[in-house]
């Protein structure tokens, strides 16, 4: 008898994004794996350390500054579910030569 396990959805990579969309899904009911190449929570990604910010304007276009707009509302949500402050909420100045982007 072999054990299988079947899963709604697989997220591959358990870092800030991967672990948002698995909370998500899971939030909806799906039965959600997260794989990554070490056992959370860990030092070794982009996500660990001070400082990180999560910015409301993009070069992406809209769709990705929705994407941003909800992520942050999340964190928001689970400093309430947690009871734990866990971003510093600051202003950002973000300045650049006006000839970098062309639209």
């Amino acid at each position: 008898m072999t054990n299988q396990r079947s899963y709604d959805a697989i997220v591959i990579g358990a870092g800030s994004m991967g672990m948002s969309a698995g909370y998500e899904l899971a939030r909806r009911g799906l039965k959600t794996l997260l794989i990554d190449a070490f056992d959370p929570p860990h030092a070794l990604g982009s996500h660990h350390g001070e400082p990180r910010l999560i910015r409301h304007a993009y070069h992406g276009g809209a769709a990705y500054v929705s994407m941003a707009l909800r992520a942050d509302e999340r964190w928001l949500e689970l400093e309430k579910l947690t009871g734990e402050k866990l971003l510093e909420r600051s202003d950002v100045l973000n300045m650049s030569d006006p000839d970098v982007y062309s639209y």
